[in-house]
């Protein structure tokens, strides 16, 4: 007589599609990808401003597999109106930093000020970080990579306690946050 064999459904591993702007935020997303080391797939997708809710739905249908299994990011640079109008008219957890990128990388050493700040003088701003004086954007140094991974918790620390409305912000901590989730889950 045959032994009935059961077996326990299949958990849908989470999938992660980031879509975003330039090349220093698809660079930092392939650095998280690589370091959390999770049983998910992050998929970074430079779209620039043209961002759609169509583009959004192509690649997720690239990506295979259910659609509540995908979770949908847009990490965006918040100096754009016209780019956060579009970000906005789409389906996905937005990850906006006002002005750029590089305010979050600011938070990894201290609470960002309320000073009015332009991407150059927040890229100038930055340089003055240890390890950072010779930062290009797209790319990353070892000591660079060592301090964002080191420090992201300090950075969700400095950001989450700030209003989003805040002239200096990044909710690139959500990512982190739900990063940090699914890590411990695992």
């Amino acid at each position: 007589m045959a032994r009935e064999r059961k077996s326990n459904p299949r958990k849908m591993r989470p999938q992660f599609l980031v879509l975003c702007e330039g090349e220093t935020e698809e660079s930092y997303v392939n650095f998280l990808r690589q370091n959390y080391r999770l049983p998910i797939k992050i998929v970074p997708k430079i779209i620039g401003s043209k961002i759609s809710q169509k583009i959004i739905d192509r690649y997720k249908n690239e990506l295979g597999g259910s659609e509540s299994s995908i979770t949908t990011f847009l990490l965006y640079d918040g100096d754009v109106p016209d780019v956060l109008e579009n970000v906005g008219n789409c389906d996905g957890i937005r990850l906006i930093s006002n002005p750029c990128i590089e305010i979050w990388f600011i938070s990894h050493y201290k609470k960002p000020e309320e000073t009015e700040l332009s991407g150059d003088l927040c890229v100038k701003e930055l340089k003055k970080m240890p390890d950072w004086e010779n930062y290009r954007k797209g790319t990353f140094t070892q000591a660079q990579e060592s301090a964002l991974w080191n420090k992201r918790l300090e950075a969700v620390a400095n950001m989450e306690s700030k209003k989003e409305n805040s002239k200096n912000y990044s909710s690139v901590f959500t990512f982190i946050k739900t990063l940090e989730e699914v890590r411990k889950d695992k």
